[in-house]
């Protein structure tokens, strides 16, 4: 298999030496890929529009030897209003480090990038707060990951906390805590109001297309970006840079 074409976007690259650089994809039919951009960083370099953070598109690959090297590439959305903007790049900035952090290597998942996407698209073009798309999509990353927060009964003893009006979130708990509970995880236990509990529970029920429905009040984004990231890092067991940008 000398040659195929893929289609995604870039999430991730790396220059190396003069004119060089590694890319990471993340396609549609081939999952998270490293990809060799050989030349790429020269000014008349046809593959230099294609080599930059968040271009979607069609890409030619050579395959040999278990490497990738791009061959050709035809750009269909490069996402240009991310890099105009600081709260739209880290942002979408974010984003992508949920997937290169959260999804294995070589493991499509069409289901995340349509996700990925739409949330990108929405960022760029509308006038919704970054960090509510970004909020709205990580949630729903992890979700698509496999690690759904606990959000209707508490994480710890099971107590149903949709009528409750107290209640905390704890990433090392895996989700929402009733009081009692809370008391056990004081090393991380926020509190978190019944609004901001409800508005993660609505967010997960949303279509990949219907995540620029997502405009949070400023207590409930508050509350929500600490808490959603602290659960990333905890259950990905990584640290996010670009979320100390939002």
């Amino acid at each position: 298999m000398p040659s195929l074409t893929v289609n995604g976007i870039v999430t991730r690259y790396a220059n190396y030496r003069d004119n060089d650089r590694i890319l990471t994809l993340f396609t549609r039919e081939r999952g998270l890929i490293t990809v060799g951009a050989r030349g790429c960083r020269r000014p008349k370099s046809p593959i230099l529009p294609a080599s930059e953070l968040f271009v979607s598109g069609e890409f030619v690959l050579f395959y040999n030897r278990e490497r990738y090297s791009l061959e050709s590439a035809e750009v269909r959305e490069p996402y240009y209003p991310l890099r105009e903007d600081i709260a739209k790049f880290s942002a979408g900035a974010y984003m992508l480090s949920l997937i290169n952090e959260g999804l294995a290597a070589e493991q499509p998942n069409e289901k995340l990038l349509s996700l990925l996407l739409y949330a990108l698209t929405f960022t760029a073009y509308s006038d919704i707060d970054p960090v509510d798309t970004a909020v709205a999509f990580a949630v729903k990353c992890l979700d698509t990951l496999g690690y759904r927060p606990a959000l209707v009964r508490c994480a710890s003893c099971g107590f149903d906390l949709r009528a409750e009006k107290t209640l905390h979130f704890s990433a090392s708990a895996g989700g929402a805590l009733c009081t009692a509970c809370s008391r056990g995880f004081r090393q991380d236990a926020a509190e978190m109001s019944a609004l901001s509990l409800e508005a993660l529970r609505r967010i997960l029920l949303l279509a990949p297309n219907e995540i620029g429905k997502v405009r949070l009040p400023e207590r409930v984004r508050t509350e929500l970006k600490h808490a959603v990231n602290d659960y990333a890092e905890h259950v990905l067991e990584r640290k996010f840079k670009a979320f100390s940008c939002l």
